[in-house]
């Protein structure tokens, strides 16, 4: 029995297989890295800057100790740290398309995490999300596909194809993402309004977060209830049911509607698209193939 499961373990976590999809997220966390950033930048200095909103000593007395902020290595000059955005946004790109993926995907991770310790104000849960899977990139066969790393290596005769990789650190973005659901089912669970089903009837009609205007009947009668369970039923299988083959898809598509339901609704900048750009880590290689040979054909 031990060995049985020490073996489907190794298989799951290192059997090579098509970097497809991890090529595929590194293109659309690369966008939500670049948009995040670029949606900073009306008030780059008002953040970040040296006579910001929040001072730097004010951070690190809020957050003592050792960490990951290239901020506090750059000369307390607004001019040095408004050339700091345009650094987070060249790197963005460059894993977007995929050169020096490695060093490129590195960078991006630092400039993030310095975003989030230089001012823990601007950061919602996705931002939280986007870093650690961000973390795990690095490690992940990112430029093997999809990029002009991989262009490269062809055009110098150093490669034939794309070659298989062992799927650990995308795994490990997997768990991530299945984390995020059932730890958000888990906290909707200690609340009265959640488990009452009345939870939806207040987010829905909260005015400062609204972004655009639903139909009547979803704010009135047991609708706001029933899509309040809904909610939490949906995301406790996100959480615990993506392994399973069968159900897979179609989970995917529900958490799909229902994340770009919230982005219609509801203003949570990036949130929505940091979560869902995860969602091509469980999409099978082959279906992937498929798709592109359709797009080239």
């Amino acid at each position: 029995m031990i060995e049985a499961w020490k073996t489907r373990w190794e298989e799951f976590f290192f059997t090579p297989q098509s970097p497809l999809p991890v090529a595929l997220f590194r293109i659309l966390y690369g966008l939500c890295a670049l948009g995040t950033v670029v949606l900073l930048h009306g008030d780059w200095l008002e953040w970040f800057g040296v006579h910001s909103w929040v001072s730097l000593e004010t951070m690190q007395t809020v957050e003592p100790g050792v960490r990951l902020n290239l901020f506090r290595l750059l000369p307390q000059d607004d001019g040095w740290i408004a050339a700091f955005f345009w650094v987070c946004v060249i790197f963005a790109v460059l894993l977007i398309v995929g050169l020096w993926t490695r060093f490129s995907s590195i960078m991006v991770f630092l400039c993030l995490c310095s975003i989030d310790q230089r001012n823990l104000f601007t950061n919602h849960s996705g931002d939280t999300f986007l870093r650690v899977c961000g973390f795990f990139l690095i490690f992940a066969p990112a430029g093997a596909a999809l990029s002009l790393d991989h262009w490269l290596r062809v055009r110098q005769g150093k490669e034939d194809e794309i070659v298989p990789s062992a799927p650990w650190a995308q795994r490990l973005m997997q768990f991530e993402l299945m984390l995020l659901y059932l730890a958000s089912f888990l906290w909707k669970m200690k609340g009265a309004a959640w488990r009452q089903g009345t939870a939806l009837y207040y987010v829905l009609h909260l005015q400062a977060v609204r972004r655009l205007p639903l139909p009547g009947f979803t704010q009135h009668g047991a609708i706001p209830m029933l899509l309040t369970w809904y909610v939490m039923a949906l995301e406790l299988c996100l959480g615990t049911l993506l392994w399973w083959r069968r159900v897979r898809y179609p989970l995917l598509l529900l958490g799909l509607l229902l994340h770009l339901g919230i982005e219609y609704a509801i203003n949570i900048p990036m949130f929505q698209w940091d979560v869902l750009s995860a969602y091509v880590l469980f999409i099978d290689p082959a279906d992937i193939e498929k798709v592109l040979r359709r797009v080239r054909g």
